[in-house]
């Protein structure tokens, strides 16, 4: 029977799938834009990493230059220490204003070496098209020791470029170690002219020791802007050090809106508000976190941000190992407050350790972190972790996507970028697809409105994969799948003991493990680097915790169906899925035996 069975339906369905065409970049903290124009999605990455793609698989590098009064192709040492922009109006008063963006960050000494260069210093350019203004705008962060750095913006009619220097738009390091550094910057501009450099900036600073400055305020790095549903423009940016802070711009310009006035509020490291920073939306207290990035989906503005190092793990006196985990929040307002699932605020109110074995807080929905073993595409050296500095884009197409680079269990260094699709679940939580994106056309709205998978098709073996939070990165750990199994009288055994719930008419899921309840959503997942199908979960709980689930006995073909004595159903389909009763026409087994329903 089981060899006739196979020659019955090999001309039908291959038993073998081809694999999924999918083209892979590596781009060091990739920023997603859709240029509507050529109908292409843009990612721009630090180190002038970029790529290009039309539809989310496959990727293709390319380079984008900059421009100059005399070069359309200049060198970066020279691009970024003239800038076009060199008045700045305020209150009506025009003020005259030139930024060397290279002369500043050299100050802070280069990183050791005797002459700055800029060339591994351009970081987390954000890109996207000002309406006003008709032009690409470029946020780039020039990073140079010592918190001496800024954000500047380029400009160009072209997404590809070139993109010319137009100004900075914020700037950091005002250190008591040269105590006139301030009058090279825009701050006189913000808050007036001042005597000597504010003592809550200047405090217990010094140039060559961290002294408590980055505890105080932020480093000027990692950009992330947006449009609010009002029409507004906002930056958020920082890493670590005094936390993320947002400015309002002047979509006239691009640059920082210098007519609004932000009133101090707070003291020492508990300042929320700074007339020069603006309104600090995420950490503080030098306490990890950085690469936020905003998106309004639904009725909410998502904050994404990475906690812990970005490094891979494995080397216990790196501090980076704490291996990138993007955390998640949200808000009403596009300026915060921003909370997780369980109330718990962005903002820190004193230093803690949020990342690794022994953090002492687990803050921000986890949307997933390092895992292994984990369907055709993580096995062995393909395991990922350290996934961050990711950004997400609410497409044209209807479907959300979460883009963000990954290093690897056993590559060392190497990264490359990954999309996932993303869903809204029942609770208004965000909650990313098992597998990368390989053109599924399922969206949110879909899932809030039709029955993806039939209840009948959702009993089976399944791989549940926990993801968890204070994973010890200096040990590579990851989380591997266990087996479960979803049975058809809603109870869940093997590995972990619950219960599981559709919602009628939707795509939306209720998945109880012991005590514990994920709210999430069943899509149908590609098994990359295979064309293989399989029924999927995505969930998360109260806590941040989220959960991933694949069903094993439907995804290698038909060959399971003889083998699945377990399930009491009558027609399989042709992917070997139990159904009791077919509702649409096609073809299905029984019992053994091809059926036609018309």
């Amino acid at each position: 029977m089981r060899k006739i069975l196979f020659l019955m339906l090999s001309a039908l369905l291959p038993i073998c799938a081809s694999a999924v065409s999918l083209t892979h970049v590596s781009v060091h903290d990739p920023s997603v834009v859709w240029d509507p124009a050529s109908q292409t999605y843009y990612i721009f990455g630090s180190h002038r990493d970029h790529a290009k793609s039309t539809d989310m698989m496959n990727w293709t590098k390319i380079t984008v230059p900059w421009a100059t009064a005399t070069s359309n192709d200049a060198d970066p040492n020279i691009a970024f220490t003239t800038p076009e922009v060199t008045k700045i109006k305020k209150g009506g008063t025009e003020y005259d204003f030139t930024f060397d963006a290279i002369k500043w960050s050299a100050r802070g000494g280069a990183q050791g070496q005797t002459k700055y260069d800029v060339t591994g210093n351009q970081w987390a350019p954000d890109v996207i098209y000002n309406k006003v203004m008709n032009k690409w705008c470029m946020y780039l962060s020039v990073n140079g020791d010592n918190w001496y750095s800024s954000i500047i913006l380029l400009t160009s009619d072209n997404i590809e470029g070139p993109y010319r220097y137009q100004a900075p738009v914020v700037i950091s390091g005002f250190h008591v170690g040269d105590a006139k550094a301030y009058k090279d910057t825009d701050l006189e501009i913000v808050i007036g002219t001042q005597d000597a450099l504010p003592d809550r900036y200047a405090k217990k600073a010094t140039l060559n020791e961290r002294g408590n400055w980055g505890e105080f305020w932020p480093n000027n790095i990692d950009p992330c802007v947006f449009y609010d549903e009002e029409g507004k423009l906002w930056m958020s940016y920082g890493s670590w050090s005094g936390g993320i802070w947002m400015l309002e711009l002047d979509e006239n310009t691009g640059l920082r809106d210098y007519d609004v006035n932000y009133e101090l509020t707070g003291s020492g490291q508990s300042i929320t508000v700074d007339p020069y920073f603006g309104k600090k939306i995420a950490g503080g207290y030098y306490v990890s976190g950085e690469a936020s990035y905003i998106e309004h989906i639904g009725d909410y503005y998502f904050l994404f941000m990475s906690y812990g190092g970005l490094a891979a793990g494995g080397n216990a006196n790196d501090y980076n190992n704490g291996g990138y985990q993007m955390r998640v929040f949200r808000s009403d307002k596009p300026d915060g407050p921003y909370k997780d699932m369980d109330g718990n605020d962005a903002v820190y109110n004193s230093y803690q350790l949020n990342f690794g074995p022994n953090a002492n807080t687990n803050r921000g929905i986890n949307i997933f972190g390092a895992y292994k073993d984990w369907g055709n595409q993580a096995k062995g050296n393909n395991g990922e972790r350290s996934q961050g500095h990711n950004s997400i884009i609410a497409a044209e197409d209807g479907r959300t996507y979460l883009v963000y680079h990954t290093r690897f269990q056993n590559r060392q260094e190497s990264h490359e970028v990954r999309v996932h699709q993303v869903f809204m679940s029942k609770n208004g939580w965000l909650v990313a697809a098992p597998f990368e994106y390989t053109g599924e056309q399922v969206t949110s709205a879909d899932i809030a409105t039709t029955q993806q998978i039939a209840n009948d098709q959702i009993p089976g073996d399944y791989k549940l994969l926990i993801h968890k939070y204070k994973l010890d990165h200096t040990k590579k750990e990851a989380v591997s799948p266990v087996d479960i199994q979803l049975n058809a009288d809603g109870t869940i055994s093997g590995s972990q003991a619950g219960t599981w719930k559709t919602e009628d008419g939707t795509s939306y899921v209720i998945i109880k493990l012991g005590s514990t309840t994920y709210y999430g959503v069943f899509v149908e997942q590609t098994l990359e680097p295979t064309d293989d199908k399989a029924v999927a979960f995505t969930a998360v709980t109260k806590n941040g915790q989220t959960i991933w689930g694949y069903q094993t006995t439907a995804a290698t073909g038909i060959e399971q169906i003889v083998n699945r004595k377990s399930v009491n159903s009558k027609y399989h389909d042709l992917l070997g899925r139990p159904v009791t009763e077919p509702q649409r026409k096609g073809i299905y087994i029984q019992n053994g035996k091809k059926v036609v329903i018309k």
